[in-house]
């Protein structure tokens, strides 16, 4: 016995490295065991307190109920659905998910100034926006109505007939939408007074934007205009007669002698007492802009609130900042009811072409808000609201985002106003509506991410929805855009042998002229196949010329400035000598009193 211990020993000694690391590695293996253990039992009370906390934060912030449940493995779940929420990156909004506030009347714009749709698109569009929770549509003709007689000039070569807008309406009924004619009745009728027939009416004589309010002549026009539109929409309950931004007003030598708040309220009421006296039973909407900064005695006087129903439009998410508490209270004592208008798309830039969703969102749920506290102190509270989607900022300004390419920031708004808020609850709603493949959606992924996807291209690329493939198309314009301007700076600005002075002055090194266009019939290409995909695409949405003008505003650019880089290239490679240094003088610096020579 003693001697197998003395060779047991021995051996240990001489394996005393192997037993060494063995007894090392098993005295880890137990403390981490030990240690996960106790971490695991760690982290669960401080992943309840850091939900608690979360949740608490949101209740205080938010005045969101959050109860949690004493079972540990559904402690937390409410705060859990912020978290997920917040994930979305849905703007936080003072809302009441328990209690929503959702409006009565639910319009959709449609902005018809600029890229109208086809009649056809109509029966694809209208049960869908049914579906996502709209209550009517409000159809702002300008130059798309078959206007006849004196009017005849006005309406543009490819103006609806009345054959179609009476298809429209009866699309519109069929899916129980309200519909509401928009006709501009004082400020922006550039449609109609650019005409030469038409320049006696304008405030000024040099600008088509506003009608001088104090020559009979003018009523006659509006009434015209009026008279024209309604006798095609005969089963309408509400006209939208504009009255927004008048820029020009109390110029000419009549309406000068007038205060501005006088001749903008007396026009007002003269045209609504008319339209009343016609149509009895209409009820008239005004935009609210111009009567913000008027006095409310002025307004009671004139009985303002008895014609007219105000629609408050704010298009930002300040909403606050540009209808003070105080517009709220004064409109509250004027008016027995009024509208709100928020937007889905083209509010922030003239030229944009796809909306910053996230943003629209935040717009529509501010205005939930608001409507919430403001809806009360209306004796008949607020109607409803309008969600705007603007083609043009005004009849000359260039196309802004197309209609298909605003659908997912419509839906994500419309869904919002329709169920008094927007979170994860909808998700499936939400994609149905747009016709997307849920099962592509991760199980644990966000359906959408706006603060890292506010225009939805990476979420809904493959949704089906009508004008899809327009939507998508924003996505290839984006990326080629940015690859055209990367190029065309690099090759006039960075670079230093094709700059403006290299070419006035035929002065370049062909080599290096070589290699600066050596991407160029790439990109070129790239370019002119957009062209062509946005002509298929575009084709059954619009008419042949909104898809001219379309390419020719967003892409025909970069064809002109890539062809000019191309001559210039040519040139440059051309010239085999060169002078000596210095180069002649620019003759026009003289003009700019830089040299004399």
């Amino acid at each position: 016995m003693n001697n197998y211990l003395q060779r047991l020993g021995l051996t240990v000694w001489r394996k005393k490295t192997t037993v060494l690391v063995i007894i090392a590695v098993l005295t880890l293996i137990i403390y981490g065991l030990h240690y996960t253990q106790s971490y695991q039992f760690k982290n669960s009370h401080i992943k309840e307190g850091v939900n608690e906390a979360i949740a608490e934060q949101f209740k205080q912030n938010y005045k969101i109920n959050i109860k949690f449940v004493d079972h540990k493995s559904q402690i937390g779940t409410e705060a859990d659905n912020l978290i997920e929420d917040h994930l979305l990156g849905i703007p936080l909004v003072n809302l009441n998910v328990e209690s929503p506030y959702i409006p009565k009347q639910r319009i959709v714009h449609f902005d018809l100034k600029g890229a109208p749709l086809q009649v056809g698109f109509y029966r694809k569009v209208l049960p869908m926006i049914k579906n996502m929770g709209a209550t009517g549509i409000l159809l702002e003709y300008e130059d798309m109505f078959p206007y006849t007689g004196i009017l005849k000039s006005v309406a543009t070569h490819t103006a609806y007939t009345l054959e179609q807008i009476k298809e429209i309406l009866t699309i519109a009924e069929e899916f129980k939408l309200e519909v509401i004619p928009l006709v501009q009745t004082f400020g922006h009728l550039e449609y109609v007074l650019k005409h030469s027939e038409f320049i006696k009416y304008r405030e000024v004589p040099g600008s088509p934007q506003a009608l001088c309010p104090s020559r009979n002549a003018s009523i006659d026009i509006v009434l015209e205009i009026v008279n024209q539109v309604v006798s095609a929409h005969p089963n309408i309950n509400y006209l939208h007669i504009g009255c927004d931004e008048v820029y020009q007003m109390g110029e000419c030598e009549i309406c000068r002698l007038e205060l501005h708040e006088t001749l903008f309220l007396r026009h007002v009421r003269n045209v609504a007492n008319l339209i009343h006296d016609k149509y009895p039973k209409l009820k008239i909407i005004i935009w609210d802009d111009m009567l913000r900064h008027l006095s409310q005695q002025t307004m009671l006087e004139m009985n303002l609130g008895a014609l007219v129903e105000p629609m408050i439009w704010v298009y930002a998410e300040d909403i606050y900042r540009f209808v003070q508490p105080q517009i709220w209270e004064k409109y509250a004592t004027v008016f027995r009811s009024a509208w709100t208008a928020s937007a889905f798309k083209g509010a922030f830039g003239e030229t944009l072409y796809i909306p910053d969703a996230r943003r629209h969102l935040e717009n529509n749920l501010r205005w939930l808000e608001i409507m919430s506290q403001q809806s009360s102190k209306f004796r008949h509270g607020i109607t409803g609201i309008a969600l705007t989607g603007w083609q043009r900022y005004d009849h000359f300004a260039v196309l802004c985002e197309l209609f298909p390419a605003g659908i997912p920031s419509l839906a994500l708004s419309l869904f919002a106003i329709s169920n008094g808020f927007f979170n994860s609850s909808l998700k499936s709603k939400f994609l149905a509506s747009l016709s997307c493949p849920q099962s592509t959606v991760p199980r644990n992924s966000p359906f959408i991410n706006l603060d890292s996807d506010p225009h939805l291209w990476e979420k809904l690329g493959r949704c089906m929805f009508p004008g899809s493939p327009l939507f998508r198309l924003m996505f290839r314009l984006h990326t080629t855009e940015t690859e055209v301007s990367d190029y065309l700076k690099l090759v006039n600005r960075e670079k230093g042998w094709m700059t403006e002075y290299n070419i006035r002055h035929n002065y370049s090194l062909p080599l290096r002229v070589d290699e600066l266009i050596s991407d160029l019939p790439r990109i070129y290409h790239s370019v002119i196949s957009l062209a062509r995909s946005a002509a298929d695409t575009m084709t059954g949405i619009f008419d042949n010329y909104t898809i001219a003008e379309w390419i020719e505003q967003r892409i025909y650019p970069y064809v002109i400035s890539l062809e000019k880089i191309q001559n210039d290239s040519s040139i440059l490679k051309s010239i085999n000598t060169w002078p000596s240094r210095p180069l002649p003088i620019l003759k026009d610096l003289q003009r700019l009193g830089v040299l004399v020579f």
